[in-house]
């Protein structure tokens, strides 16, 4: 770490780093939980407490997300952008509102522990991070890590840029700044012009790999690099396609070889304030398709999503619903029925159906990758000394970073090049795309429950919808 460093830019406002404004015109805002490995927790203001997180739950003002010492976790916002968490790491969503400008604002409080902010959002919205006191706005197109060791928060600038409020002054992050400060020093950081590399950043990347891949370079919903909250796994796991009286309508891979399957098979139902109880599908895709549009089965075709007039000019409209509706369903089906909210106690989640540690799939479509095993060295996370860890364990970051650097290069150089994730094939027609072997020559594997990623082969592999 480079030695302190004085800054002082001094703004005459402070407009994207001021508080929101009282007459904010709405918190009513829901986010997803996009993606979930190892022991995570949730505690959604129901009155439950810390409880089981779930894939695609609903997220609120408020909600806290912690993670386990094997625990990942990441949240996907309206416009695509993230926030993942490595180990052992707790936030709160002490903001999610939409002020009376119409811009959105996600602030997000790091307690303890690795945090990454990925942000795609439009110029006009507002994200911020509050650690160790201090404030950071994070700029539009930019990628920040957050670590929180004990009293001390370290800022590092991967891509982009971002703004520090620091003792009424700001200082201006530019991509390879790093700069850490001390809740128990107000007035003080300290910058450095290098940031180290962490284990977790593989992971972190390879979670942006796929969303850039799927959603931001993909033909999907008759337009061109489509984005939206849950359509990259849509464009992962399914394809689009025209049925008669319906339109353009979506199927996941593997659902017409199924037999007996329905869109609510596997979830839970989780409690949204302000909603009641919404479901959570145990799907990597069940976002969409479950709080837009509704659910319509088609004898020869199976059960398939439709729109609607969710969809508008590329984009989805917020025509959020707590569940999708069941219209057309095949005789003798029956609708789910969200549980009754009690009045006097807690409204614990619900499980539906068997929900194991891995994320659920269809047999004959795509298997979930196993993202976390691009981390093949966990000794610079986990332990005492860890910069994920966050505990009071005194750890300075200049070794913390270091020790975790000589790992990240040793690991780099025993793991193989390309991602664990399918590469996207050429779309035919304007449809999302199907599977073959890509430049990297991906196959899935689908003889194990147990093993969720990808294998790297020179074998091909077609799943196709019927």
């Amino acid at each position: 770490m480079s030695g302190r460093r004085t800054w002082c830019l001094t703004l005459g406002t402070l407009v994207l780093l001021a508080s929101v404004a009282a007459q904010a015109s709405s918190h009513v805002r829901i986010v997803r939980l996009s993606y979930v490995d190892g022991k995570v927790q949730m505690e959604r203001l129901s009155g439950q407490g810390l409880e089981r997180a779930i894939l695609n739950a609903p997220i609120v003002e408020g909600s806290r997300i912690l993670t386990g010492i094997d625990g990942l976790a990441e949240v996907e916002f309206e416009d695509n952008s993230t926030v993942r968490l490595g180990e052992a790491t707790e936030i709160q969503f002490s903001q999610l509102l939409i002020n009376d400008a119409g811009d959105r604002v996600n602030e997000v409080e790091l307690v303890r522990g690795t945090m990454y902010f990925d942000a795609r959002s439009d110029k006009h919205d507002i994200d911020r991070v509050i650690a160790a006191g201090r404030t950071v706005v994070v700029r539009h197109d930019s990628q920040i890590r957050f670590m929180m060791i004990g009293d001390q928060a370290q800022v590092a600038v991967l891509s982009g840029e971002a703004e520090l409020e620091n003792n009424g002054q700001i200082a201006r992050l530019k991509k390879n700044d790093a700069v850490t400060v001390d809740s128990t020093n107000p007035a003080g950081m300290v910058m450095a012009k290098r940031v180290e590399s962490l284990p977790l950043d593989r992971w972190n990347n390879e979670r942006a790999s796929y969303q850039n891949a799927y959603s931001y370079n993909n033909n999907g919903y008759g337009t061109k690099s489509m984005s939206g909250s849950g359509y990259s796994d849509l464009a992962y796991y399914g394809s689009f396609m025209s049925l008669p009286g319906y339109g353009m309508v979506w199927q996941p891979y593997g659902v017409s070889s199924w037999m007996g399957w329905d869109p609510y098979n596997a979830g839970a139902w989780a409690f949204a304030p302000g909603f009641g109880y919404t479901w959570a599908s145990a799907y990597p895709w069940g976002w969409m398709p479950y709080h837009y549009g509704a659910w319509s089965y088609l004898a020869g075709t199976g059960w398939f999503w439709y729109p609607g007039k969710s969809f508008n000019n590329g984009g989805v409209v917020t025509s959020w619903a707590p569940t999708a509706p069941v219209v057309k369903a095949p005789v003798g089906y029956s609708a789910p029925t969200p549980p009754v909210v009690s009045t006097s106690g807690p409204a614990p989640a619900i499980l539906v159906g068997r929900i194991g540690t891995a994320p659920a799939y269809l047999p004959g479509g795509p298997v979930p990758p196993n993202f976390r095993s691009v981390i093949t060295d966990h000794s610079g996370l986990v332990g005492t000394n860890s910069p994920a860890v966050g505990g009071r364990t005194g750890a300075s970051f200049a070794s913390a970073t270091h020790n975790s650097r000589a790992v990240a290069i040793s690991q780099a150089a025993a793991t193989q090049g390309g991602h664990v994730f399918f590469p996207p094939a050429n779309s035919v027609g304007g449809m999302s795309p199907g599977f073959s072997g890509g430049e990297h020559g991906f196959a899935p594997v689908h003889n194990s429950g147990a093993q969720v990623g990808y294998h790297s082969t020179a074998a091909t592999h077609a799943a196709v919808p019927k």
